[in-house]
């Protein structure tokens, strides 16, 4: 197949706007994909956080209670049915479900370990308040409160680790921008590279031809040379200038034959 002047121009601006085409649309897909992870990571985060607190604020809920009654004793206390009570328990498959990080699972694991504890503990309080107040108090002091102290530290790290998590995953999602920024400055340095290249391309292989095939006619108008042009292109412009030296050299032949029958008269 010969390629035409107009096809080689064609072909030369349609690989540039394809290359950067798809390099757009890689870099608009990387984007998209990467906000969309990094934006459900940052979501379970918030939702790990906020239900860490509520936790928190569950089990201070009951040891406030109780420090709070320690004088009271059992005829005038109203005690929860603790064993029963799945608030906590919901907060904590909630996180399950939400951990994004093997550490927010083993640190999870820890809580419930040590919520059963805890309700070991605090189920007999109950029964606690049956007794003296100072029984009741080296009860709360000895017992509940190391088991509550253990649960509460133990949420707080959960809640640490969600943070650093959300903190991590934020700069991710502000990395990722960055990253997918990437395609777009690869795809502009290719087609500016391609846009050099294409004007090489022009420069020598069409612009440098037709000025050689002008100057030939010029200086073969102007000075009688001898008009010889090599083009090595295999297209119009290689066949406009076989064209252009046939005229040439007939009308050479033509100003000869003129010339001498001009000499005879």
């Amino acid at each position: 197949m010969k390629w035409t002047v107009s096809n080689k121009i064609s072909v030369g601006f349609v690989t540039i706007g394809v290359i950067l085409l798809l390099s757009s649309l890689v870099a608009i897909y990387e984007f998209i994909s990467m906000r969309r992870t990094i934006y459900y990571l940052v979501s379970d985060n918030i939702t790990s956080i906020r239900t860490s607190n509520m936790m928190i604020e569950a089990t201070d809920g009951y040891n406030i209670d109780l420090l709070q009654n320690l004088g009271r004793d059992s005829s005038s206390m109203m005690f929860p049915d603790y064993e029963n009570d799945r608030k906590i328990p919901n907060y904590l498959a909630e996180v399950v479900a939400k951990y994004t990080t093997p550490e927010e699972r083993a640190v999870a694991d820890s809580v419930q370990y040590a919520y059963t504890a805890y309700i070991q503990v605090i189920k007999d309080a109950k029964y606690v308040w049956r007794n003296k107040y100072q029984y009741r108090r080296n009860w709360y002091f000895n017992k509940l409160y190391p088991v509550y102290k253990k649960l509460r530290g133990y949420i707080q790290r959960l809640t640490v680790i969600s943070q650093e998590s959300l903190v991590d995953n934020s700069r991710n999602l502000s990395d990722s921008f960055y990253r997918s920024l990437m395609p777009c400055v690869v795809s502009v340095v290719i087609g500016i590279v391609l846009i050099f290249l294409f004007n090489y391309f022009m420069r020598v292989y069409f612009v440098k031809p037709i000025l050689s095939i002008s100057k030939g006619i010029k200086d073969y108008l102007e000075n009688n040379k001898t008009y010889k042009v090599d083009v090595d292109n295999d297209d119009e412009l290689a066949e406009l200038n076989s064209n252009v030296e046939k005229v040439v050299n007939s009308n050479k032949s033509y100003m000869k034959k003129f010339g001498r029958a001009g000499d005879n008269n």
